[in-house]
């Protein structure tokens, strides 16, 4: 390891320290939840589809829902963001040590909700760091970190039909969360 990668890991546990979410987790049923935050990744096949699925949930279910997208294409000049850059997380928006820009993030950081489900697909400080900050009571992910930010992890498997894995996730998760009582 690096001087470099030092300085880097203990400049992000620093900047965990000081933002992270004080708000006890734990299953909620879905009575109690009237407001989700969920994280998709723009290069998860059929991310467009996955946004259908998880609005339409929400409407529903009569959940008000959010979306926010990491976008982290290198994307040229003459292409477009497939989402809007309100609440789209950019690569070049991350500091130097992966950390999301605040002032988007800021509806996840800094009010209260009651879910948040993670459907990125990866270890990557940013996701990291919003799961461990954001302050919903209940936190659903697709990836463990240290320090366990999720009261409930679901992976992924073989997809057995045309919808892509990250779709039958979050219908599994929706299904789970009918269960709970």
């Amino acid at each position: 390891m690096t001087m470099f990668d030092i300085l880097k890991k203990f400049s992000r546990n620093r900047r965990i320290r000081k933002y992270v979410s004080d708000v006890e987790t734990g299953l909620m049923p879905l009575s109690a939840i009237g407001t989700a935050n969920v994280v998709i990744d723009v290069e998860e096949p059929g991310f467009d589809v996955l946004k259908d699925d998880i609005m339409a949930w929400g409407r529903s279910t009569g959940i008000k829902v959010n979306i926010y997208f990491f976008d982290f294409r290198r994307i040229g000049k003459d292409e477009l963001l497939l989402t809007s850059i309100t609440n789209t997380i950019l690569k070049k928006e991350l500091d130097w040590v992966g950390m999301p820009d605040l002032k988007k993030v800021s509806g996840l950081i800094d009010e209260k909700s009651d879910l948040f489900i993670s459907m990125v697909d990866n270890r990557d400080f940013p996701i990291d760091f919003l799961a461990r900050c954001t302050k919903a009571r209940f936190k659903i992910g697709r990836c463990e970190y240290e320090g366990h930010p999720y009261d409930m992890i679901l992976a992924g498997g073989e997809t057995t039909d045309l919808r892509s894995e990250a779709r039958q996730i979050f219908a599994a998760i929706t299904d789970f969360l009918t269960k709970i009582k």
